[in-house]
């Protein structure tokens, strides 16, 4: 029991540290062809977030796909405030509210996986 804890803590700090490093390059566009600004950083920091939970989940099963889904959550709230200097990380546009939102929500998908895919295999089935 103390084991598992001690990993989900360590899966929700880790994804606290993903996303904050994925977060900073959420504002980075690219040109696609008619699109003048694809959110490229949006959408490649979004999976980030969402395989650091599934390797949560892989690691400490459900309680590690909770806390990189609360640590996702606490990260992307905290990058929204005001720093010493009045700087911010997410800013109030679009762009900002979707990674406030949906980083959380890419993390507790993970959640929604099928148990099956995260099973321990036993020696025989290797």
């Amino acid at each position: 029991m103390a084991r598992t804890v001690l990993k989900a803590l360590g899966c929700g700090l880790a994804a606290v540290l993903a996303t904050l490093l994925m977060g900073i390059w959420h504002r980075a566009v690219v040109t696609l062809g008619p699109l003048d600004a694809f959110p490229l950083g949006l959408v490649l920091g979004l999976l980030g977030v969402f395989g650091w939970a599934v390797a949560a989940r892989a690691l400490a099963g459900g309680a590690g796909a909770f806390a990189a889904a609360v640590g996702a959550f606490v990260a992307s709230q905290a990058a929204a405030l005001p720093g010493p200097g009045g700087d911010l990380l997410i800013q109030g546009d679009v762009t900002g509210f979707a990674w406030a939102i949906a980083a959380p929500v890419a993390a507790m998908a993970a959640s929604f996986l099928p148990r099956s895919w995260f099973r321990r295999l036993s020696r025989g089935d290797r």
